[in-house]
């Protein structure tokens, strides 16, 4: 594992992507795969993999890739938008996601996420966000600039 796999592994303890046991293999600039062991905490009351499990991987990924592919100045990142497909599941083994940037802008990053059953070899899932860059506020003589003041 590199220093960010073991980052994002080690961050996520007590939050949702740690509560739901994902798992980080793989993290870089632009890049981060990772995914979870298909678990009754997975499903919905109605026994079928929960959609929401699946989005908080995609997001999850692409939220770490996100911070580790910052430009230089960036302090983080807000979603600001996420779509899903959903185009089949899983009931049992791994549920795996990679995600990928595919723009990097100044204040934007939007990235792309797969999210596939490694049983049957297929995609259940594919997933798009944007990421709204966040910088430390500009401050005039230590005064908010007009665009901060509200």
């Amino acid at each position: 594992m590199n220093n960010l796999v073991d980052h994002f592994n080690t961050s996520q303890v007590d939050s949702l992507p740690g509560v739901l046991e994902f798992r980080w293999t793989e993290a870089s600039k632009g890049l981060v795969r990772g995914g979870f062991e298909v678990a009754a905490k997975h499903f919905s009351p109605h026994g079928l993999l929960h959609g929401a499990a699946i989005v908080a991987l995609a997001d999850s990924a692409c939220g770490f890739g996100c911070l580790a592919s910052l430009p230089e100045g960036a302090r983080g990142f807000a979603t600001s938008e996420l779509k899903t497909n959903f185009i089949g599941t899983a009931r049992e083994g791994r549920v795996s996601c990679e995600a990928r940037l595919v723009h990097a802008g100044r204040t934007t990053q939007v990235w792309d996420a797969e999210i596939r059953s490694e049983a049957s070899g297929r995609t259940i899932a594919l997933f798009r966000c944007t990421q709204m860059l966040l910088y430390p506020a500009a401050s005039a003589g230590g005064r908010q600039t007009s665009t901060e003041q509200s």
